[in-house]
């Protein structure tokens, strides 16, 4: 297979070590991939131009203690995303055949692009099997007359998963156990709470009563216009085929 250009974005504000790691993974993977950062911090802006080949950034203060996560990806979602999209956390180390591995799989079973393909977070064997999408460039054209990828209203909790919800709705996806990350989160080894885990932890409340209104009137992104005029539906548990 010809190997297809793709963006990964993420949003990532004062953890330039992580990033700075994850953005050497993507370098060791020797896929054409390329990295498009919501900078938070001058600090993560410096860090992104010693990669020029491989990285871009918008510096957004939305990233900040403010707004949090899901305003800035929705940002750099817009202004740098153009290919096929990996969304990731800059807390992420990929295997060197991910991509490679998660891109075959895409365009074997969607040929056309219009399609997702779920990532493996080799270190959380039982994890959420869309936590880390690869998202074909035709499935995200759905997506075009809402301009955002993911629902603007969480603070940043359940964007993920919400997004999540509407992949598994629409049916076209599958799960790549073999293109493989390690996810450096706290509660799986990965270091110490810092700010990014704290400032989320402070919206928690409010993300989950977010979700829990929209759960309960059975309403998705990128599926329901209207929210007030959707009657609520019964959604099945996320289950995914493998590739």
């Amino acid at each position: 297979m010809t190997m297809k250009p793709l963006d990964i974005f993420c949003a990532s504000i004062r953890r330039v070590d992580k990033l700075r790691a994850m953005i050497e993974s993507v370098a060791k993977t020797n896929y054409p991939a390329h990295i498009c950062v919501a900078a938070g911090d001058l600090e993560t802006v410096k860090l992104c131009e010693q990669y020029p080949n491989l990285v871009d950034c918008v510096y957004n203060t939305q990233a900040n203690a403010r707004i949090g996560c899901t305003a800035p990806l929705n940002h750099v979602y817009k202004s740098l995303v153009k290919h096929d999209a990996l969304f990731c956390t800059d807390d992420c180390i990929f295997a060197h055949d991910a991509l490679h591995i998660a891109m075959t799989t895409l365009y074997e079973r969607f040929p056309q692009g219009d399609g997702v393909v779920g990532l493996a977070q080799e270190n959380i064997p039982d994890g959420y099997p869309l936590a880390f999408p690869l998202f074909g460039r035709a499935f995200l054209d759905r997506f075009a007359h809402f301009g955002d990828i993911f629902f603007p209203g969480y603070f940043h909790l359940y964007n993920d998963a919400e997004i999540g919800l509407t992949i598994a709705c629409m049916g076209n996806w599958v799960f790549e156990p073999r293109a493989k990350l390690r996810h450096l989160h706290p509660e799986c080894g990965g270091g110490e709470i810092d700010f990014t885990h704290h400032h989320a932890q402070t919206h928690k409340s409010r993300d989950q009563h977010v979700w829990a209104n929209r759960r309960s009137l059975g309403i998705l992104w990128g599926i329901d216009e209207d929210p007030e005029d959707v009657a609520p539906r019964s959604l099945e548990p996320l289950q995914g085929t493998h590739a």
